[in-house]
């Protein structure tokens, strides 16, 4: 039997997932109209007068940069004769509601038996798992292939938290970001050559004649590395930086008789520039690659009170087209399965299996939210957590603003 993809297949893909997000923009624009301080699925559904089933499904629509959970959340044609009639009732403008109903013709017509072969549908939906046995079958499968990846390559981590943290709006929308990233219980189990552990931050914005934007990094130390909320070992010429492209990563070195005993590194760095906010809204991503067989990741992104957000940011864990670091190319990436999403929080706060390493990671916040100029209290953050993340996966979270 052939695994290989048809030859349409990426621009199948690229036109159902194209359709899928103009069809989240043009609702989310008509319900701004409407209800300009709606606040979650349940006030959506009681300020439009649906029932609660189809009021969740227009929220997530509506809330969500993710394609994927919008063809998931996709009411039957009875769902929205009832949402386009309850719009028209509260006044939307008749333009938006037209470009509504054309991203609802558009969509089912891309959904329609015959236009779509139910596995590129399927390869476009994929991201979730429906019932707790589904869930409970990848998370053990997950567990088991961290273990056999630990033993192949000799190295592993229990817990790796990584935050990004933007804002705050600037001159002409201009926004900064900084990543706080503690990697904890880094091992060996047997002497190896140089492993890439971390790499440092890089940004592309859309549309710029700058290309990649980095910090400016020598490679004479390890000029991210935050040394007092590190093991002390860490400076015991363990590390060395490597030019990787564009940008760089931190390698770690074989540590002889040490190779066994945990190993904590915390890194800090900060862009001034990494894209301006605009009236009309921008899709941001952000991603980072599972270079090390890994228990546990947690995954934040925070937002100064400057920086608007027009829907919540959606988690996705993503497949590495190739072994090497071009993390931010999306032709060719393949959506994994995942059984988490991400949860707004308030202040630092991390699940009980990482709270140990509760004070390295508020030191780290509060020293990014610096370097921004603002106080971390003028942040909110959203939180992903992923036990077991497939090695050479990319971790990713996805919201316009």
């Amino acid at each position: 039997m052939s695994h290989t993809k048809s030859p349409n297949f990426e621009i199948a893909s690229a036109q159902i997932t194209d359709t899928a997000l103009a069809l989240h923009r043009a609702l989310r624009d008509t319900l701004e109209r409407v209800l300009p301080a709606m606040d979650g699925a349940r006030a959506c559904g009681r300020g439009l007068g649906l029932r609660r089933n189809l009021g969740w499904q227009v929220y997530t629509i509506a809330h969500t940069a993710d394609h994927a959970s919008v063809i998931r959340a996709l009411p039957k044609l009875r769902g929205w004769e009832l949402v386009l009639k309850s719009l028209e009732t509260r006044g939307c403008p008749a333009k938006p509601l037209q470009t509504l109903r054309n991203a609802i013709r558009n969509m089912e017509a891309q959904l329609a038996p015959g236009a779509t072969s139910p596995p590129l549908l399927r390869a476009v939906a994929a991201g979730a798992l429906d019932t707790p046995a589904q869930r409970a079958a990848m998370l053990r499968a997950r567990a088991n292939a961290t273990r056999a990846n630990e033993y192949l390559h000799g190295i592993g981590l229990t817990t790796y938290l990584s935050s990004f943290l933007i804002g705050p709006a600037g001159t002409g929308g201009a926004v900064g970001m900084a990543a706080a990233t503690s990697i904890h219980g880094i091992h060996r189990i047997r002497p190896s050559a140089a492993w890439p552990i971390y790499y440092t931050l890089e940004a592309h914005e859309k549309g710029s004649q700058r290309g990649v934007t980095t910090m400016k990094h020598g490679t004479k130390g390890i000029p991210a590395l935050v040394r007092d909320l590190s093991s002390p070992d860490a400076t015991n010429g363990c590390l060395r930086m490597h030019r990787d492209g564009e940008t760089q990563m931190v390698e770690l070195l074989d540590r002889g008789t040490a190779n066994a005993d945990p190993l904590d590194l915390a890194f800090l760095e900060h862009l001034d520039h990494v894209g301006t906010l605009q009236e009309a809204r921008a899709h941001w991503r952000l991603m980072f690659l599972m270079t090390t067989p890994t228990e546990r990741t947690v995954t934040e992104v925070w937002f100064h009170r400057s920086v608007k957000l027009a829907n919540d940011p959606s988690a996705m864990l993503m497949s590495s087209p190739n072994l090497n670091r071009r993390v931010l190319a999306e032709h060719g990436l393949e959506r994994l399965p995942l059984e988490a999403i991400a949860v707004p929080i308030e202040g630092p706060t991390l699940p009980a299996s990482a709270r140990r390493h509760s004070a390295v990671h508020t030191e780290l916040l509060e020293r990014a939210a610096q370097r921004l100029g603002a106080p971390l209290s003028e942040f909110t953050g959203f939180q992903l957590v992923v036990p077991n993340p497939p090695w050479m996966s990319m971790v990713a979270m996805a919201f316009d603003c």
